[in-house]
């Protein structure tokens, strides 16, 4: 059951789930799939709970959680929504991202389409990497 690994690493990181489906011998359309697929899991998973994720955090933490201060402050002010969701996942794990997000008042619908977006780049980037990579590895023999 090589693809239940990669969906389940997807799940958690998209970063390791496309090196796994590689190592594992996976044809790389099903790599990409799963990898994309666990990753929307995860985000929508995050996101269906994200509202009450927030109140539990906000009660424990006071009203001034999360701090408006700091460098992911700063790239969520300067970007908004758009560019979080498509860099995020670059930077974090795409339910990190989301979570994060969320947090700081991102609107739940729009913040989903964005991060689905972002997943789709990087997995593809990251599977070209790959294939490429490992395309160069068989050719040093």
């Amino acid at each position: 059951m090589p693809w239940l690994a990669v969906f389940g690493v997807a799940i958690i990181e998209i970063w390791f789930a496309v090196p796994t489906g590689l190592a594992l011998g996976l044809p790389v359309p099903v790599i990409w799939v799963l990898t994309v697929v666990g990753a929307i899991v995860s985000v929508s998973l995050v996101a269906s709970t994200g509202d009450a994720l927030r109140t539990w955090l906000v009660r424990r933490r006071g009203k001034d959680w999360p701090a408006k201060t700091g460098r992911i402050y700063g790239v969520w002010v300067r970007y908004g929504v758009p560019g979080w969701g498509l860099v995020s996942p670059l930077f974090m794990a795409p339910p990190m991202g989301t979570a994060v997000a969320l947090m700081l008042g991102a609107p739940k619908r729009r913040l989903m389409g964005w991060m689905f977006a972002g997943v789709l780049l990087w997995v593809t980037i990251l599977v070209v990497a790959g294939v490429v990579g490992v395309g160069l590895i068989h050719g040093i023999h």
